[in-house]
Formats: structure tokens, sequence, C-alpha cells
């Protein structure tokens, strides 16, 4: 395998991953400590509306390459985070949510990586071993958020983690399949 500046997006995206989670409980703290719940939880949304600009920005940046794969790539993004404000209003901690977006834009970042690469003829699906590679990286983020104060390990934000990856390997695989 060899290292290309897509990998280096990827290891930046997952070492950024790594680096925030010890201090989001004092990120939560603070924003409690200035609004009331219902302004941490519109903070939460925000935080989330700013990944969903990163992803447009990437998909009119994608515009100017595959006009037509970018409208695709648009109306998905756009229906998945209409989704993803909905199930927002109905979630018992919504913060649990931002988990789909962030290993949804890895495990594009990573199947990007992989796709131009040769592999031997033991794995050769970039997006099996995006989905592999995803799910290692979101369970290690929970093992690691064991070790830490005030950071828990649970099965759920696993589970989160994966169907993120699995949401952006879909993704990735319906642009890449409406080529032109």
């Amino acid at each position: 395998m060899k290292f290309s500046g897509k990998w280096g997006i990827v290891c930046s995206y997952t070492g950024g991953i790594f680096l925030v989670t010890p201090y989001l409980p004092q990120l939560i703290r603070l924003a409690s400590s200035r609004w009331s719940s219902s302004g941490v939880s519109r903070f939460v949304l925000c935080v989330e509306i700013i990944i969903a600009l990163l992803i447009l920005t990437l998909a009119i940046v994608f515009l100017f390459y595959k006009r037509k794969k970018s409208v695709l790539f648009l109306i998905s993004i756009g229906g998945i985070f209409l989704l993803s404000f909905i199930i927002y209003q109905f979630l018992p901690n919504p913060y649990e949510f931002t988990h789909l977006p962030e290993y949804a834009i890895l495990s594009i970042l990573i199947v990007r990586a992989l796709d131009k690469e040769k592999r031997s003829n033991f794995i050769k699906n970039s997006y099996f071993l995006s989905g592999l590679i995803t799910g290692i990286i979101g369970t290690g983020d929970e093992v690691y958020q064991y070790f830490l104060p005030k950071r828990f390990f649970t099965w759920y934000d696993i589970a989160l983690n994966i169907l993120g990856g699995i949401l952006g390997i879909l993704i990735y695989w319906r642009i890449k399949n409406h080529e032109s």
C-alpha cells in the first residue's frame, strides 16, 4: 500500500477524531454553563450543520469534475441531513447522532484512498475494506473512550460508528455507479 495524499487526509481526519474526543465533555459542560439544555442541543445541531456544510463544499468542488454525480451527491447528502434533523428531534440523547456523519465522511475518505490502489487478490473490494477499516477505527475510538475520564465505552456508539461508515460507503457507491 503506497502512502498518498489521500491517505494523509484519512490520517488527519482520524487523528482529529481522536484528538477532539477527550475534550468533548468539557465542551458540552462549557456550552451547558452558558446556554440552556435546548441551547446546547442547538449547539450540537450547529456542529452537525458545519459537518453538512463541509460535505456540501466537497460536493460543490466535485461539481466541477463530475456534474451529473455531484447533483446526485447533493440530493443524497441533503436527504441524509434532512433525515438526521428529523431523527435528531426524537432521540433521547441527540449528541449521539453526530457519529453518523462523522463516520460516513471517514468511510468515504477511506474508500477514495483505496479506490486507485492495486491490492492482492485476497482483498479487491474497496467498499468491504473501507467498511472494515472504518469499523476498526470506530471500535478503537470507543475503546479509547473507555480509558478517558468522563467518557464511556458503549456498544451503541460502535453500532452508530459502523452504521455511519456503511452510510458513507453507500453514498460513495451510488455516486460511483452513476458515472457517465
